[in-house]
């Protein structure tokens, strides 16, 4: 299938459930009834613990990021069709590939452990703090506890808008596989973190702004001389490499990260998807009428 035809029917499907491409969750490529009406962080908590299925051998897990691998094709030039080298052997698909920029299930978790009604909540739930939570995750499900944590139930809007943008077009990009393995360890996948390595990498080669524009990483980056990279809350990067630093410290901080997070990845997805259309001429969809004059903004230029 040509990148044209794949992009065009996609479309053509969110028309026809009535959701934006750049708010469309691509969790719902394994579920065959829409998952609009169920509660977004449930869905994510299922595909965390691989409840939901790929149909592409040899990926039996369902992984969000390398769906629209026609759109990294298209603007990018990388990502193969998974279903070629699954037949083919390919090396390619596992060198350069999509990935997820800010990680839902790291804050997520980080907010069940430091709700003050954890305990209450793990002891009528049998969930056992000594264990992984990641893998207790069926009972989160299975108990519909999984919003009850105060630092959740508190922010449980933006949570349930994470749980779903997590996995919208503006929150992939493609990274070597290499990269995107080793930059957990000192970032725990908070893109802002991610971001100023490269900064402090590309700045003194000269190509910084030219990989901002060419990933359309503006809502990251502030429009000042140098396009410095902005941190999710004041004295974020402070906490790089440090495990626990990383994530948010207080009600503050977390209600600023979620606030920022859906915010520009909200805004980088409409972008990507405005250059889509231009660039196959599929300017006919309803949905576009809302990006015809648009400009993708910079970090200091949105609230």
């Amino acid at each position: 299938m040509t990148n044209y035809r794949w992009i065009e029917d996609w479309f053509k499907k969110c028309e026809e459930l009535e959701i934006t491409p750049w708010a469309w969750d691509f969790k719902q490529s394994y579920i065959k009834e829409s998952i609009k009406d169920t509660s977004p962080i449930k869905i994510m908590l299922e595909y965390k613990i691989g409840k939901l299925k790929a149909t592409v051998k040899p990926r039996s897990k369902a992984d969000c990021d390398k769906e629209p691998f026609h759109i990294y094709q298209l603007l990018w030039g990388t990502e193969n069709d998974p279903e070629l080298e699954s037949k083919h052997h390919l090396d390619y698909y596992d060198l350069v590939r999509g990935e997820t920029m800010n990680s839902f299930w790291t804050t997520y978790k980080n907010s069940v452990i430091s709700s003050e009604n954890k305990d209450a909540l793990y002891n009528e739930m049998g969930i056992n703090p000594k264990k992984s939570l990641k893998d207790q995750c069926h009972l989160l499900i299975s108990n519909e506890k999984f919003k009850e944590f105060k630092q959740i139930k508190d922010n449980i809007v933006a949570f349930e808008k994470f749980a779903t943008s997590s996995h919208c077009i503006g929150n992939f990009t493609v990274l070597p596989h290499w990269m995107n393995s080793g930059r957990y360890s000192f970032s725990q996948d908070y893109w802002d973190v991610t971001l100023q390595s490269f900064f402090d990498f590309f700045k003194p080669l000269g190509c910084w702004k030219q990989f901002v524009e060419l990933y359309f990483l503006e809502p990251y980056v502030n429009n000042d001389e140098e396009w410095t990279v902005s941190e999710f809350w004041e004295g974020h990067f402070e906490g790089t490499g440090s495990y626990n630093r990383l994530k948010p410290q207080d009600e503050q901080e977390l209600n600023e990260y979620l606030h920022k997070v859906n915010l520009r990845i909200e805004e980088r997805g409409k972008w990507i998807i405005k250059k889509v259309c231009e660039e196959l001429k599929l300017q006919n969809f309803t949905f576009y009428d809302e990006l015809i004059d648009m400009q993708i903004r910079f970090s200091n230029e949105m609230n």
